[in-house]
């Protein structure tokens, strides 16, 4: 979890929309925001998340060589 320093008339704007958008929480009022932006499917926020393994500076060489 990350903290970000906003100012005042931001957060009050920020908790004006999410009482609007009848959301629970901040991130989720931001990941919204973010998804109509790039118009990118909720679905994929964070659904690879601890589901995959990180790979080692080598396999990810093996990986990514050009042949």
């Amino acid at each position: 979890m990350k903290t970000i320093a906003l100012k005042e008339k931001t957060y009050e704007l920020l908790g004006e929309l999410k009482e609007k958008k009848k959301v629970t929480s901040f991130n989720e009022l931001i990941l919204s925001m973010i998804q109509k932006t790039k118009k990118t499917p909720y679905s994929l926020f964070g659904s690879l998340k601890n589901k995959t393994k990180r790979f080692t500076t080598e396999e990810r060489h093996n990986i990514w060589r050009e042949e």
